[in-house]
């Protein structure tokens, strides 16, 4: 069965070489489609399925996409390669449409390239990286619908560090014998797999929280933070906000957690550039904490500005808490991770005035903007009713950039090709979901919006359209 098999997919490779680029006749659609469901199942795919219904592989069981009529064709004005500014290799051409034989590589077969993605979905904070895995799946289903990169589907095997760094390290050392690399991690504990990443070839296209994991030479974020400044890359940021609304003095307060600690005091050195004095620093329990004390601290000592780097049930404590006191500093800044519908959940009318700075597009900019429409109806129908946050969409973004780069390296991709791939990327932008940054050189992008609750929802405060540069 399986030499049979070997041989029709063999036949139909030579007939989408020859076509690559063209449109197949209906009877090479037909073998294609004839080969393809007489495969073995490989990954969890079920052989047959209608390509875009079927749900991105996961190991720890997660609901898959809800099964239903063929959605209707992703239409872009590009091919992702081009639309996510990627440089095809020199050796690619029709070839690189089949997948080739080469190297034998962990999570690499004719069919399939396995993803990890290790994130924090239970623990102290349950759920803080889900809605991250959730956008890198939801890729890997709209990606499945483009017929995945080079005649393989990409798919995944996630883990949960329970938001401890050496639960965080054993799930990348247990993965990494299965995957071919690590795409979209949302845990502020990811310095654990950093220690085990640190001189592999295993490309991690993960967020970078620490700056362990941001450092690795092996680390693409797409939200990159450069190690060597020990700063968060939000200058710019902070003085739109000060000349908006004549602030002079700030306060930070964060959580008893060591990384979000080190993301808070990098504050430090982006309020001293942007000429806001720093007059508080308050660090509260990571979990149960009461702010009224901090709040009223805060007021005694004139602040205008607080920056915060709270998760979100903290976040929205410390909201209702100004709302009880009856008094706010000037601007309430509650970073990019405070942006979507889980935080005005919680919060409520507490939530009116937040702001948050952000390098990304917005969902309120779905009309306008065709790569927002597409992130979020796949992830809409991958996730039916989960929030779509920041985190969402970067790891939707994570997806697109190890895509990008695999697709870049070939039909025969190792894990060495693709991290060169990955070193190409000096200016890359998800398609328009993203500001242009450059992952490579560990850039944060240049440019950015400023987004606000107002009238109880998330709107544009500054600019009107596109971002501040």
């Amino acid at each position: 069965m399986r030499q049979r098999w070997a041989v029709e997919v063999a036949v139909a490779a030579a007939v989408l070489a020859a076509a690559c680029g063209a449109r197949l006749s209906g009877e090479q659609v037909a073998a294609l489609r004839a080969a393809e469901q007489r495969r073995p199942n490989v990954g969890g795919v079920t052989a047959g399925d209608p390509a875009p219904a079927a749900a991105a592989t996961d190991t720890t069981g997660a609901a898959s996409m809800p099964a239903g009529p063929a959605a209707a064709p992703v239409t872009t004005a590009a091919p992702a390669a081009v639309r996510s500014g990627a440089t095809p290799a020199p050796a690619a051409g029709l070839a690189a449409c089949v997948p080739a034989a080469g190297p034998a590589q962990p999570g690499l077969s004719p069919t399939e390239v396995r993803i990890g993605n290790i994130s924090t979905l239970s623990g102290p904070v349950p759920g803080f990286g889900k809605t991250g895995q959730n956008g890198v799946k939801a890729y890997l289903n709209y990606l499945r619908s483009q017929g995945g990169v080079c005649g393989r589907q990409l798919t995944l095997a996630t883990g949960d560090d329970r938001l401890d760094a050496g639960v965080n390290r054993s799930e990348h050392e247990r993965l990494a014998r299965e995957v071919f690399a690590f795409a979209g991690g949302t845990t502020p504990v990811d310095d654990g797999g950093a220690a085990f990443l640190n001189g592999t070839d295993i490309p991690d296209v993960s967020f970078g929280f620490s700056i362990p994991r941001a450092a690795l030479s092996n680390n693409f974020s797409p939200n990159p933070i450069d190690p060597a400044c020990q700063c968060n890359g939000t200058v710019d940021i902070l003085r739109s906000l000060k000349r908006a609304n004549n602030i002079g003095r700030a306060a930070v307060i964060f959580p008893a957690q060591p990384v979000a600690r080190s993301r808070a005091l990098a504050y430090r050195v982006d309020l001293a550039d942007a000429g806001i004095e720093l007059v508080a620093q308050y660090e509260a329990p990571l979990t149960g904490a009461t702010y009224s004390g901090y709040v009223n601290d805060m007021r005694d000592k004139q602040i205008d500005m607080v920056i915060t780097t709270l998760e979100l049930n903290g976040m929205a404590d410390l909201a209702k808490a100004f709302r009880t006191a009856g008094w706010e500093p000037k601007v309430k800044y509650f970073g990019a991770q405070a942006y979507g519908r889980q935080f005005l959940s919680l919060a409520g009318p507490a939530a009116e005035g937040v702001y948050a700075g952000l390098t990304t597009a917005i969902v309120e900019d779905r009309a306008s903007n065709p790569a927002v429409e597409t992130f979020v109806s796949w992830y809409e129908r991958t996730n039916p009713g989960a929030d779509i946050d920041f985190f969402a969409i970067l790891g939707w973004a994570s997806a697109d950039l190890l895509a990008t780069a695999l697709r870049a390296a070939g039909p025969a991709p190792t894990r060495d090709a693709v991290l060169q791939q990955l070193r190409a990327q000096t200016k890359w932008d998800a398609s328009g979901l993203l500001a242009p940054r450059n992952p490579a050189g560990k850039q944060r992008a240049p440019c950015h919006l400023i987004a606000v609750v107002k009238d109880g929802k998330w709107q544009r405060s500054t600019p009107a359209t596109g971002y501040e540069c």
